[in-house]
């Protein structure tokens, strides 16, 4: 094998090792998971957010139960991030994992834990303050919002749909309603009616990042990936210390533009490098594809330094060891 050969072959290999693998009869498997927080806060409720990262992007949504675990079911062989927004107790969190069908296992279950960083105290009044758009909206539209959050707490998506729709139909310029609407639909895949949704809240609450920063998974979900990108630096603009609008932005660059993508990686770890560990995954994958080993061997150490009991820590760690030793044949 010569070396432009070995290396293809590397990069493919890294593709498929940042994660756990599981296999089921059936071509998809159940990923289950678990929120652990390390202070008070509210667990129950929590938005996880299942992206895979390759073959057209696809986005699917759950809610934590009571003791912070969630679950998704039929997961098709990719790779995936699970991903924890930023709440009003906690900052965002997330963790990548690996699926790969075969025929010769019947059921099989991925598990995967989130650790859960709270949010400054200082910071929690005033991320509540920064959310308060909606002073104005009649107590029935209200009433219609708190029935969505309870049919989404209920995981019934057709019920939490119906009363936002009624919601907005009572106060059209309902920044909440029409966020979780949104996000209804993203979740079902219809993305056209999310997209139609998300649109233009951005000019309902012009200093906040995560109306522009949603409406861009929409657009990944219609394969608009330039209109994503642009709604990416948007979100960075007004809030350019978000990690992890550097790191999705990354995400969304990496096939077109891998230099620009390396720069957001690099960005989002400068702002918080543990938080946004598997960014140096990413550095790798972008210095293999570059043909650098010495390099994605640095970003690879780094990331089983930061992260050296992660859910892929084991495969990451094998496949360093492998990268290594072929650097010295």
């Amino acid at each position: 094998m010569n070396r432009r050969t070995g290396l293809s072959t590397l990069v493919a290999l890294l593709s498929l090792s940042f994660a756990v693998f599981t296999y089921a009869q059936t071509g998809s498997v159940d990923v289950e998971g678990r929120v652990r927080a390390h202070a008070d806060g509210q667990i129950v409720g929590l938005r996880v957010r299942l992206t895979r990262q390759s073959g057209g992007r696809q986005f699917t949504e759950t809610f934590t139960s009571s003791d912070g675990r969630f679950s998704f079911r039929g997961v098709v062989s990719g790779d995936y991030l699970v991903e924890i927004p930023e709440s009003a107790d906690f900052m965002a969190a997330a963790a990548t994992v690996s699926v790969q069908a075969a025929p010769t296992i019947n059921r099989t279950v991925v598990s995967v834990l989130v650790d859960l960083m709270p949010r400054p105290s200082e910071n929690r009044r005033a991320a509540v303050l920064a959310a308060d758009f909606d002073t104005n909206v009649p107590a029935a539209a209200a009433k219609h919002y708190a029935a969505a959050l309870k049919a989404i707490e209920s995981k019934d998506s057709t019920k939490a749909i119906s009363e936002l729709q009624l919601a907005i139909q009572i106060f059209p310029k309902y920044y909440a309603a029409r966020l979780e609407l949104g996000r209804q639909f993203r979740s079902l895949k219809r993305f056209e009616e999310a997209a139609d949704t998300l649109q233009s809240l951005g000019e309902l609450a012009p200093s906040r990042a995560e109306p522009h920063l949603e409406y861009a998974l929409v657009l990944l979900g219609l394969e608009k990936r330039d209109e994503s990108i642009a709604e990416l630096r948007t979100a960075i603009q007004l809030d350019e210390k978000s990690w992890a609008a550097h790191y999705f932005l990354g995400l969304a660059l990496f096939d077109s533009d891998g230099n620009s993508a390396g720069k957001e990686f690099q960005r989002a770890l400068e702002l918080n490098e543990k938080k946004a560990a598997h960014a140096h995954v990413a550095l790798a994958r972008l210095a293999l594809r570059n043909g650098s080993q010495q390099i994605a061997l640095k970003h690879l150490d780094a990331y089983l330094a930061l992260e050296p009991h992660a859910p892929d820590a084991e495969t990451v760690r094998k496949f360093a060891e492998r990268l290594r030793a072929r650097k010295y044949e």
